[in-house]
């Protein structure tokens, strides 16, 4: 019998996998036993070509190449190319008889893993490991069920559709607007994501801009028996007064008691809120903690990998499966220390139900809501947590705590009392149990009304000690935050819970927008940029359609390739719509790459593409500026050279070649103070320089 060959997504799943396989002996890239062998990917190790590594041809920007083909096949990613090539000579060993796909159990997980046995020629079966958390204890009970390739086809469709999209829609449309409403020297990077996002941030931030606050004024009335209530109109909503003298003249005319028309008091329950996916968790983190999307995803992920005492945490799902019912008993144990014992306490065992709004298999997509999972040293592991590992993973225990607890049960009174012609209305809240809120206590309850009412009866006359006018002013609306801003790109169907954070990281590295104090605000950069957009390319619905046609692909209705056949339809139509030139451009007159790149920084001359380097024209009068096309044994295209002179730097480029000859690392390329090309790997370090 032959060896089984298991392949991770990161060498520490890889390492946690050995552990549970009884597989120790260590080698460059891969560890082997008797039966098993180990080995991983470093993330994503193949990926779509570009058009131009097919075709020299496409390196040169033009019209009449729109739509480009989108069978590009796979390369190798920069600086992958030996544990690549470790993987694919383990595949093709002798004695290897299968291989078991173990990368994250998820739909861009599974494409990751699917790419590298196809770039590696694999004839051999292939079977899929599925697990929502890295603990001993579920990776055991995944590999005792390993799934068959063939219940993930339509999930592989769906992946490549998705990725193959993403390409066109970036290339293509960077593409067509760069060459029909950029300016000179000004590419113009569009993202089906990323401009919609931007979009609505420009958006919100102009309609701020213009916002100028109304005052208006209201009336309330305080009784004798020592509640208060709101002067309402004729629709039973507050009536407010745009000038102070009618809202004045109004109290004036008001007598001191009123007579009782309505009294009516309601029960009320509440369960629990459903679990965390990790859109929910971000929002909410964002805005008690001050976390931005990307730092809660790194936190998360860390709990997940490092920690082993969070499920997988890129899930969209707030609903578990019926097959954890069985064991949540165990996920609540392994949380009985500290904070958690009384809480776990209080749940009576007959309480621990299969409740359908929680347990729901047809609400789980790829994996589960987030929960703490099955580990007897999770008590151990959180004394070590940071101070942000033990906020989310707070939130998450108790949030699963939580819906073993009875519903919030309260009370809602209104009261309506008539004074004259004016009718005015009293709310009121009694609690009568917290239920769940023992656990979970929700940051708008401090700002909630509690007054109680009296319970009056209809035609009882009530005494009015007093009359306030009240006054207030129309609110311009919210910035979009760290708090509400993952919650905008759900409501519009922007991004993945996987990808968001990053669409949001890329804005803010390409200068469209910046977060200060929380608030995400875009720069005169991005809405220069949004302003030159068309609607139709910069609208949240344009990726609402993307989604809707991948979720006709993810469930047989629609084919890959009809999928894509769409996308190019639609680039012809906008080829059509945006190719005579009309509309306004950024930058000044249009010129392709392939001419004039840009001005030159050092002395504003246009800068042009020779044999060896872009150099600026100004040359023969001394001017010394110029760019190499080879750098550290990487090629510069044009596109790379246009950006870098419209922002002063680039954005991270991967495949430089190390001096020592050995691997590669990434940097983006800027210049300093004296025009010259140097490395810089982040925002404030500068290292290295060419000349």
């Amino acid at each position: 019998m032959g060896k089984i060959l298991v392949v991770a997504e990161k060498p520490s799943a890889g390492a946690d996998m050995a552990k549970v396989l009884g597989v120790t002996e260590k080698k460059k890239g891969y560890m082997e036993g008797d039966r098993y062998i180990v080995t991983w990917a470093l993330g994503h190790l193949v990926g779509l070509k570009d058009p131009e590594e097919v075709n020299p041809a496409y390196k040169k920007w033009r019209l009449e190449d729109l739509p480009l083909p989108d069978d590009n096949g796979l390369k190798i990613l920069p600086g992958m190319e030996a544990q690549f090539g470790i993987i694919r000579k383990l595949i093709h060993r002798s004695d290897v008889d299968s291989i078991i796909n173990a990368g994250d159990a998820g739909r861009e997980g599974y494409l990751i893993q699917s790419w590298i046995y196809r770039m590696a020629g694999n004839t051999k079966p292939v079977k899929v490991l599925w697990a929502s958390s890295l603990t001993e204890e579920a990776l055991g009970k995944a590999f005792r069920n390993l799934k068959e390739e063939k219940e993930f086809l339509r999930l592989l469709e769906e992946a490549e559709a998705r990725a193959i999209g993403d390409q066109k829609f970036g290339y293509n449309y960077s593409r067509l607007l760069t060459l029909t409403r950029g300016g000179r020297g000004t590419v113009l990077s569009y993202g089906r994501c990323q401009t919609p996002l931007l979009n609505l941030i420009v958006s919100r931030d102009l309609e701020i801009d213009a916002f100028q606050p109304t005052p208006y004024f209201g009336l309330e009335a305080t009784y004798s028996k020592g509640f208060k209530g709101q002067l309402m109109n004729e629709k039973g909503k507050p009536l407010n007064f745009l000038k102070k003298t009618d809202a004045q003249e109004r109290l004036d005319s008001l007598a001191m008691e009123g007579v009782t028309k309505e009294f009516c008091e309601e029960e009320k329950t509440e369960k629990a809120p459903l679990l965390y996916n990790l859109a929910q968790l971000q929002a909410v983190a964002g805005k008690k903690y001050g976390y931005p999307a990307e730092q809660t995803l790194s936190i998360a992920q860390s709990l997940y990998e490092k920690h082993k005492i969070l499920s997988y945490p890129r899930t969209d799902s707030r609903a578990l499966s019926m097959d954890l019912y069985g064991e949540i008993r165990q996920h609540l144990e392994s949380c009985r220390f500290g904070p958690y014992t009384a809480l776990i306490d209080q749940i009576p065992e007959e309480d621990i139900i299969a409740d359908k709004k929680y347990f729901n298999d047809n609400k789980v997509t790829d994996h589960h809501a987030l929960i703490p999972t099955i580990n007897q040293d999770t008590g151990k592991i959180y004394t070590k947590l940071t101070e942000e590992e033990r906020n989310l993973f707070d939130e998450v225990v108790r949030s699963l705590i939580a819906i073993f607890y009875p519903p919030y049960q309260y009370s809602v009174s209104t009261l309506l009392v008539q004074i004259g012609d004016s009718m005015f209305r009293s709310s009121g809240k009694t609690i009568r149990s917290l239920g769940y809120r023992e656990v979970l206590r929700p940051a708008a309850e401090e700002k909630e009304a509690l007054q109680i009412l009296p319970a009056l009866q209809e035609g009882d006359r009530i005494r009015v000690d007093s009359y306030q006018l009240t006054e207030k002013k129309t609110t311009a609306p919210v910035r979009y935050n760290v708090g509400n801003i993952i919650k905008a790109m759900e409501k519009y169907g922007i991004g993945t819970s996987a990808t968001r954070a990053e669409i949001i990281k890329k804005l803010e590295a390409r200068r469209y927008i910046t977060l200060e104090k929380g608030k995400y605000i875009s720069t005169d950069l991005g809405r220069k940029y949004i302003a030159i957009i068309p609607e139709e390319l910069k609208s949240p619905d344009l990726t609402g359609r993307f989604e809707e046609r991948l979720s006709k692909v993810s469930d047989g209705s629609l084919t890959r390739k009809e999928f894509l056949g769409q996308i190019d339809e639609e680039i012809r139509h906008y080829l059509q719509l945006f190719a005579g030139g009309d509309g306004e451009k950024l930058g000044g007159d249009r010129e392709a790459p392939g001419g004039t790149l840009g001005s030159c920084p050092a002395c504003g001359k246009d800068v042009l593409e020779g044999k060896k380097s872009y150099y600026c024209s100004g040359y023969k009068e001394g001017c010394k500026f110029f760019v190499m096309k080879a750098i550290a044994g990487k090629e510069i295209p044009p596109a790379v050279v246009i950006q870098l002179l419209s922002f002063g730097a680039t954005n991270s480029i991967s495949g430089f070649r190390k001096k020592s000859g050995d691997g590669t690392f990434s940097a983006k390329l800027a210049l300093d103070e004296n025009y010259q090309v140097i490395f810089r790997f982040d925002f404030k370090k500068k290292k290295g320089r060419h000349k």
